[in-house]
Formats: C-alpha cells, structure tokens, sequence
C-alpha cells in the first residue's frame, strides 16, 4: 500500500458534479474548510475540520504520515502472521474507521473465529462496527428485502456485544445502537423497551442525552403509526 496522500477537493457549491456529493457522503464530511488525507486506495486516514494556518498544518500532516506507517506495518505483519487475531482485529478496526467496511469485513470474521474468548478484548468493537456497517446498508438499500436482511444482521451484531460482553466498555453504546436499529427496521416496541433499560442504569451523561432524544422520538414515531 502506498503512503502517498491522495488529495480531495470539492467544491459544495457546483451541485452537477456528483463526484462531489459522493466525497461528501463517504468521507462524512459536516463542514467546511475540511481536508481529509485519504490512501492510494481511497480509505480515510484522518481528517482535519476547519480553517489552520499553515504553520500549524504541519504536525497535521506529518500525524497522518505517522498514522499511515503504523496501518502499513501492521498489514506487512499480517502477511507474516495470517492467523494472529489481534493484528486481524486491529486492521479490522482500521479499515472501519477508514470507511471501508468491505474491507474490513474479511479481517473482522477472521478475528471473531480465532477469538471466541475476547482475549485481544477487540471483539466487542468489531461487532459493534460490523452492526454499524449493516445498519448504513440498511438505510442506503432501495430492496425492501435487503433492507430487511441488513437490519437483522446488525441487531445480530449488537445483541452479541450486549448479551456476551456486558463489562465491554462498548457495551452501553452497542444497547443505543440496538435501540436505534430498532426503531429503523420500524420495531417501535422493541426500540422503546431496549432504550428504556438504557436511560434508566447508563452511568454516561452524553449516552444518557442522547438515549433519552431518541426514546422521544421513537415514542413519537410509535404514536403516529
């Protein structure tokens, strides 16, 4: 894989060039100026938000250099150690962060086979990210019986975090990502119940904010069914 950075400039004004909806939407792209540094491959590798003089811009790029290499050896060791299930695990969740769950997937089916007993402690993440990743297809598909396929795969995935890891530090935030996964696949009770449990014990005031907007909502949504 190169270390070479491939730059992204779009314009959000010139709406006939889809290309740059795309960027927008792959690179989650919120505001502006943003410079994402992005692989020879087209996987993210950071982002930097917001105007920076170009003294301070520096340190930026030399971070993502860094961060680059380190993605690269780990990939150079894998090849060395194919069944080693911290560096699956670990490129795995790179490749999550980079926008590239396709890639990923292979790596995180890998790293949950030669992991049955969370010994890395990585296996909660995955499943989380993998739930993640089967709830964005669910919502950007058109087939209804794909929709349907991809929302059970991630109540699959977030149910595993929340049943078989309750001390995983990503457990309360995969209980939110099932409630909301819920309520997508139009499960209102269901999303109002596992929401509910979560408001009440989570000890997380942020999760706690976000919890109880999305039990109104859902509430709401239940309602004007």
């Amino acid at each position: 894989m190169s270390e070479a950075f491939i730059p992204i400039k779009v314009n959000p004004e010139i709406k006939e060039q889809p290309e740059n909806i795309e960027a927008l939407r792959r690179y989650k792209v919120t505001g502006y100026p943003t410079i994402v540094f992005t692989s020879s491959d087209g996987g993210m590798i950071s982002q930097q938000v917001g105007f920076i003089t170009p003294t301070d811009f520096a340190p930026v790029i030399e971070a993502a250099k860094e961060k680059e290499k380190i993605f690269v050896a780990q990939l150079t060791e894998l090849e060395k150690m194919p069944d080693d299930p911290k560096l699956n695990a670990q490129v795995a969740l790179t490749y999550f962060e980079r926008m590239q769950p396709e890639k990923a997937l292979p790596f995180s089916e890998k790293a949950v086979e030669l992991d049955p007993k969370n010994s890395t402690g990585l296996i909660p993440n995955l499943h989380n990210e993998l739930g993640l990743a089967y709830a964005t297809k669910g919502e950007t598909t058109q087939d209804a019986e794909e929709v349907a396929m991809y929302f059970e795969k991630a109540i699959v995935h977030f149910k595993t975090v929340v049943d078989k890891y309750p001390k995983s530090d990503v457990n309360e935030l995969a209980q939110y990502y099932l409630g909301v996964t819920y309520a997508l696949k139009q499960d209102y009770d269901s999303a109002i119940s596992v929401l509910e449990k979560l408001v009440h014990h989570t000890s997380d005031d942020i999760i706690r904010r976000n919890t109880e907007t999305m039990l109104t909502q859902v509430k709401e949504l239940a309602e004007g069914k």
